[in-house]
Parts: structure tokens; C-alpha cells; sequence
């Protein structure tokens, strides 16, 4: 790894989150629980446990605030009533937790206590146990049929808030900083995949640093289009992709760690927009632990995808594989003492 600040970033920014406790524990009249529409600016404090019921939206016009060590927890549910938190086009949340004091959400099930300092008796294969939360946002997608716009399949179609894409690359839909996402996944509706952390269309002004995600039971973050730069990233036993790349995103991640599990498909997922916004990603000093697996998908990559992956090193796995439609690199299955460390690279450029 050629850039030597990935451990500090990563590790002394994230790992805190994994499973410590915070300071302060809502006693049990102080839990509110939420559920429906959030329609005028809202601030939620540490001193309090918040519960998601189903759907939860921050809706156009509205700020949802969340202060540093605020633990989240979301109730159980199959579609149609998924607890998820969802912030709509022309919406903000401002997630700002710190090293010290991060913003968790989590399952319901998840005993972490802010107080006294209680662990999570959960563990990796507690997968699929809330929604997750999506953000939408007005930045450029690439779709068929010259749309500009779409709904996100799962939520209601015939609303609004359920609606991203658009023109502005630099849409701004707030901050989420120092926040850990935990065991998610659970399907919000045919065809539909429900994220640990889902960024959609999502503008450049926006801030997404220092977020792990942990045990989602889909990927770990996905992208749909859009050109928010995503920094200091942690994906830890996510069931299928580690990270996912649609619709022609245009932005840079860097500083990722991602570790891999039994369960999980591709450490990097990579589809290019069938549009003619084709986007063009980087992806920047990445870390693919494969926990010492006997074989490991490095990276799945269609033929549409434009963009590059720069200083991308493998460790603590014995056999790698890889799925790039277009055959520019050929890594196919490579022998890896698991001591060792593989550094890979990829690019494919738009055609002048």
C-alpha cells in the first residue's frame, strides 16, 4: 500500500465502533419511538434511545440532526413494513459523531448500552435484522430510455420522496460522519436490495467520512450514480458485495477497508449506466482482507464501467478470483501465499 495513512485513518477513526459502548444510556422512559414522515426540522440527542418502526422519511425542505453518540435501533419487520430510514431528495441529515462519541444504528436486538458500557452480544452472522438507510439525492444517474430520474425500487412508487436523479452535481444531502451501520439487510420488496448504506444520485456537497458498515445482510454500500466522494471506509462481513457501483457513479471512494466473510460475492461490484451519463469512478488506497478464505471474488466489473481502481491491496487470502467483461486485466485465479500482500490495479477510460 503505497499510501501509508490507510491503518491510522481507518483503524483509530472506525474501529472504536465495532463493539464498544458509548457514554450515556437512555433510561427507559427516554426511548421515543419513531415511525412515518419527519416534516419539520428534528433533532435527535444522546441522551435518548431512538427506535425506527417501519419506514422512516425525512421529507423535502426538512433537517434531520442526529447528535454525536446517539444510538439508533430499529424494530423487525418484512415488506411492506421495513424499519429503514430514508432521506429524501431536497432533504438533509446531519449525522456528525466523533471517534470518541460515534452515532450507531443498529437492530433492535443489539443489547449495546451508551451508560454502562455494555458490548453488543451480537456478531457477524447477525445479518438482515433492519433496512438500513438510503439517501436520494438530485445528482446526475445513468439511465435507459434517456430518463434522468428514477424511483428506488422498494419504496412506494407513487410517491415523491421515493424519487432520485437529476442535474445538480453538486446536490448537497448533509453529512454523515463517524457513523457505524449495523447488521442490516432485510429485503424491503421484490427486485429490490436493501443496503447497509445506500447512496442514490447522491451530489458532491454531500459528506460521507469515516463510516463503517458491519454484517449486512446485502451489500455494504451501493452507489446509483450520482458524485459524492465517500472517504475513510470500513465494510466488515457484508453477505454479498463489500461495495457496489450502478448507474454511472461519478465520484471517488478512498482510504476503504473491506474484510470478507464466508457469505460474502464480490469485495467490489462494478456496473457501468446503460445511459448516456456513463460516469467515471475511482476508487482510491483500498485494503481487501480475505480473512485467510480459501478463495475470495476480488471484483466483479461489466463491460460499461469507466473509471479506475489505484492501490488496491489484497491480504490473508490463498486463491483470488475476478469477472471483468471487457478482459483488459487478467488476473483470473492467482496463488496467494496468505503472509503476503497483492497490489492490483484497473482502468478503462471513456473513448475520446
Amino acid at each position: 500500500m503505497k499510501n501509508a495513512t490507510l491503518p491510522k485513518m481507518l483503524f483509530f477513526g472506525l474501529i472504536f465502533s465495532l463493539f464498544i459502548g458509548c457514554n450515556e444510556t437512555p433510561k427507559e422512559d427516554n426511548t421515543i419511538t419513531i415511525s412515518g414522515a419527519i416534516t419539520e426540522d428534528t433533532r435527535w440527542t444522546s441522551d435518548k434511545l431512538y427506535v425506527l418502526d417501519k419506514q422512516v422519511t425525512v421529507t423535502p425542505g426538512t433537517t434531520l440532526t442526529i447528535e454525536a453518540g446517539t444510538v439508533i435501533k430499529a424494530n423487525p419487520g418484512e415488506a411492506p413494513n421495513v424499519s429503514m430510514l430514508v432521506v429524501a431528495r431536497n432533504a438533509e441529515i446531519m449525522a456528525k459523531g466523533t471517534p470518541e462519541q460515534p452515532i450507531v444504528f443498529t437492530s433492535i436486538n443489539d443489547n449495546i448500552d451508551q451508560k454502562t458500557g455494555t458490548k453488543s452480544s451480537l456478531d457477524p452472522t447477525d445479518v438482515g435484522l433492519w433496512g438500513g438507510i438510503i439517501l436520494l439525492g438530485n445528482a446526475p444517474v445513468s439511465l435507459g430510455n434517456y430518463d434522468d430520474e428514477t424511483f428506488y425500487i422498494g419504496l412506494e412508487p407513487n410517491s415523491d420522496n421515493s424519487y432520485y436523479g437529476g442535474d445538480d452535481k453538486d446536490d448537497n444531502s448533509g453529512v454523515m460522519e463517524y457513523v457505524s451501520i449495523r447488521h442490516g439487510g432485510v429485503f424491503i420488496g421484490t427486485g429490490s436490495e436493501s443496503n447497509g448504506l445506500t447512496l442514490c444520485g447522491v451530489g458532491a456537497k454531500t459528506t460521507i467520512n469515516n463510516v463503517e458498515i458491519f454484517a449486512n445482510q446485502d451489500d455494504g454500500i451501493e452507489l446509483f450514480g450520482g458524485t459524492v466522494n465517500v472517504s475513510n471506509l470500513m465494510v466488515h462481513a457484508s453477505s454479498d458485495d463489500a461495495i457496489d457501483i450502478d448507474e454511472g457513479y461519478s465520484g471517488t471512494i478512498s482510504n476503504f477497508s473491506i474484510t470478507m466473510v464466508e457469505d460474502s460475492d464480490n469485495a467490489i461490484e462494478i456496473s457501468g449506466g446503460p445511459g448516456e451519463e456513463k460516469g467515471d469512478f475511482r476508487l482510491v488506497n483500498g485494503l481487501v482482507n480475505g480473512n485467510n478464505l480459501d478463495k475470495i471474488m476480488l471484483y466483479s466489473i461489466d463491460e460499461n464501467a469507466i473509471g479506475n481502481i489505484t492501490n488496491l491491496r489484497l491480504t490473508n487470502v490463498k486463491e483470488v478470483e475476478k469477472s471483468n467483461a471487457a478482459k483488459e486485466v487478467s488476473i483470473e485465479e492467482v496463488s496467494v501465499d496468505t503472509k503476503s500482500e497483492v497490489d492490483f490495479s484497473w482502468t478503462r477510460s471513456k473513448e475520446k
